[in-house]
């Protein structure tokens, strides 16, 4: 990985310590290389790791008094000055004699089982590793019974790396307060790959059986890769969210561990015995939750996964049309009275993939992406509004020349769509709301603070954030401006508050209303069929 030979420590002076680094090697008592030993300055970030080959570089302040530790699995760990590298910046580490408590495993056979995460479920994240860093180590706590055995590790890398070749290490530490603590290993475990997804690291060879310990933690880090020609290099493993703060990271072999709400998406095939007394594992998982919101939003990342692969939203027939300030893209399908498609927040056209079929066999349907959103361009840095949005339905309006309109708007676009019908009642014919609001306290008051947390955090899309927060804002009295026919939808588990959807039916004359059971603020993925027979039939009826 650095490309550095023993035979540099000859050409480079005490002065290069002027430059703040010092090049190296690290070797043991039979002068073999010592590889992939941690080096580093207590409680800091400072620190670097050997190559295979057992030659660092290291880069401190300079001057430091800081004492440099060397620290690798096998030997004892030594300690160094600045002063005495720039003597002599060759490390002689000392074997370390271990004494391992015996562990007995009992005549009957061990169980086997899996902990850990199974599979990878929709919603993720990825722990993103830096190539530059290769003390950087990150890991997951892992619970375990009293005897317990390790056969398999086995994790998972986002599938959007890009490399030709990865070595990762692999360490497991015992848990003293809540944080890894010493080492549990013998020898260095070096794991390589060239393939994303699913990882099994093969640990029946290390005979790795422990005695009375509740948790392990089990961490990797990048120490070495080959990356594609003319590709950046980009290597995470995959993540998720979890109630217990089991994911581990530190920058350094002598740095201080941090946590973090979440695991990785790894698991530890095992045999194990257990007390008659102890308790059964749960896997380092979230259970499966009732929370329909949740429920809810994992249906909502697999029909989103699903609607992508779809040619709905970058048909080659799709077009734009120039506004001035941004130009907006559309596609249009089938014939009849037009019918507008108008998404939510952060969607696009393909999220109508189960709509776009059956509504084209009756209408001509024109689905649109809104400004900045999907394939829709948008030259403006100031702040979304519904008026906004309706201005740019009534420009693409006009330059289509369509006389007269229906209206499918979701979410978002629902909003939309009922600004748009109060502002040009003589073009809309009929509209139909899916999970629309009329001002933000018509939101499920944990849905805004979630929004509100990420806006202060400078997470996700700020001025999409900022236009849910404090937008829309019209009054039952405008409302009940608005004279063409309606068809108010909503999910029985919508994040839009009951209360707020029936308050928007009964300051509307011509309105109808369909609470959808069943169905979440998601209702054109989860009920499609439904949601196609309900609209079809209000607008074709006189």
């Amino acid at each position: 990985m650095y490309k550095l030979c023993y035979l540099m420590a000859l050409f480079i002076t005490c002065n290069s310590i002027a430059q703040n680094s010092i090049y190296g090697k690290v070797v043991n008592e039979d002068n073999e290389p010592v590889a992939y030993c941690s080096i580093g300055i207590k409680n800091s970030t400072i620190g670097t790791i050997s190559d295979e080959n057992g030659n660092y570089t290291l880069r401190i302040p300079f001057k430091t008094k800081d004492d440099i530790v060397f620290s690798s699995i096998g030997y004892k760990d030594l300690i160094k000055s600045s002063d005495q590298l720039i003597e002599n910046s060759t490390v002689i580490l000392e074997y370390n004699a271990i004494s391992l408590d015996p562990v007995v495993i009992n005549a009957k056979k061990m169980k086997e089982k899996v902990i850990g995460q199974k599979s990878k479920p929709m919603l993720t994240f990825s722990k993103m590793f830096d190539q530059n860093i290769p003390t950087i180590e990150q890991g997951t706590i892992f619970n375990v019974y009293q005897k317990t055995k390790l056969k398999s590790y086995n994790f998972h890398i986002i599938p959007s790396s890009k490399f030709k070749e990865i070595t990762l290490k692999l360490n497991i530490y015992n848990i003293n307060d809540h944080i890894p603590d010493k080492v549990l290993l013998s020898e260095n475990i070096i794991y390589k790959t060239n393939n994303t997804g699913w990882q099994l690291v093969d640990l029946t060879a290390y005979h790795l059986i422990f005695n009375n310990l509740k948790q392990i933690a089990v961490t990797l880090q990048l120490v070495d890769y080959k990356p594609l020609e003319g590709v950046d290099f980009v290597f995470g493993i995959s993540a998720k969210k979890s109630i217990s703060d089991d994911l581990l990271f530190r920058y350094q072999n002598q740095g201080k561990w941090e946590k973090s709400k979440g695991v990785f998406i790894a698991n530890l095939d095992i045999s194990y015995d257990k007390n008659t007394e102890e308790e059964e594992i749960l896997d380092n998982q979230m259970q499966p939750s009732n929370d329909p919101q949740m429920q809810s939003l994992i249906n909502y990342y697999t029909h989103k996964e699903k609607s992508l692969k779809t040619n709905y939203g970058k048909n080659k027939n799709g077009k734009y049309i120039d506004i001035g300030d941004a130009k907006i893209y559309y596609e249009t399908y089938g014939k009849g009275e037009p019918l507008l498609l108008l998404h939510g927040n952060n969607g696009s056209i393909s999220d109508f993939y189960q709509q776009i079929p059956a509504l084209a066999k009756h209408f001509k349907v024109i689905a649109i992406d809104t400004r900045g959103q999907g394939r829709s361009t948008d030259f403006t840095t100031s702040d979304y509004s519904y008026e906004l949005f309706a201005n740019d339905l009534h420009k693409v309006i006009q330059q289509l020349d369509l006389k007269n309109v229906n209206i499918l708007g979701w979410s978002d676009g629902g909003n939309t769509g009922l600004m748009f019908s109060l502002k040009h009642p003589e073009l809309v014919n009929k509209l139909i709301t899916i999970g629309a609001n009329i001002h933000p306290e018509g939101v499920k008051d944990d849905l805004i603070k979630i929004f509100q947390d990420q806006l202060s955090e400078q997470k996700g899309n700020q001025r999409l954030l900022r236009l849910m927060l404090n937008h829309p804002n019209l009054t039952t009295s405008e409302l009940e401006k608005i004279k063409n026919p309606v068809l108010i939808l909503a999910g029985s588990e919508d994040v839009i508050k009951e209360e707020h959807t029936k308050l928007i039916h009964e300051s509307i004359n011509h309105s109808e209303l369909e609470i959808i059971l069943n169905a979440s603020h998601y209702i054109p993925f989860e009920q499609p069929k439904t949601l196609n027979k309900l609209v079809t039939k209000f607008l074709v009826k006189q």
